[in-house]
């Protein structure tokens, strides 16, 4: 199976806001921990996402390349739904409470296929097994 044309632009444009929002993080000078966490947990997402639709690293994935997935994901819902500006260390002037709440909720929806792909990796994974 190949990855399908929608997954190839959604792809591309994770890549392209990932790129964006790590600019935007440098920017706005968030914690260290939290940008280099970003940069991870999103190629890692990449790289399931690939590993998922491209038949021979499908065929040789383990249960141990996932180990991180529940971590991944349960970290970025606890950075976008519980997270604030403090913990986050980002200093946005001129963005409202709601804007900000706007902004992390997007994240989440827009990130969600990346999940679910990860999440069907680990289920043709298990069952393989």
């Amino acid at each position: 199976m190949s990855m399908p044309w929608w997954m190839q632009v959604y792809t591309i444009l994770f890549i392209i806001v990932l790129i964006s929002n790590l600019i935007f993080q440098l920017k706005h000078k968030t914690k260290k921990f939290i940008l280099l966490y970003e940069f991870f947990s999103a190629g890692y997402m990449v790289f399931l996402i690939y590993a998922y639709w491209t038949p021979t690293l499908l065929h040789n994935f383990s249960i141990l390349n996932l180990i991180a997935l529940p971590f991944v994901i349960g970290f970025d819902f606890y950075l976008t739904m519980w997270g604030n500006e403090e913990q986050l260390g980002i200093n946005i002037h001129g963005m409202s409470k709601n804007e900000f709440e706007a902004a992390k909720t997007v994240s989440i929806v827009f990130a969600s296929p990346a999940y679910i792909t990860g999440i069907l990796l680990t289920c043709h994974v298990i069952m393989t097994y």
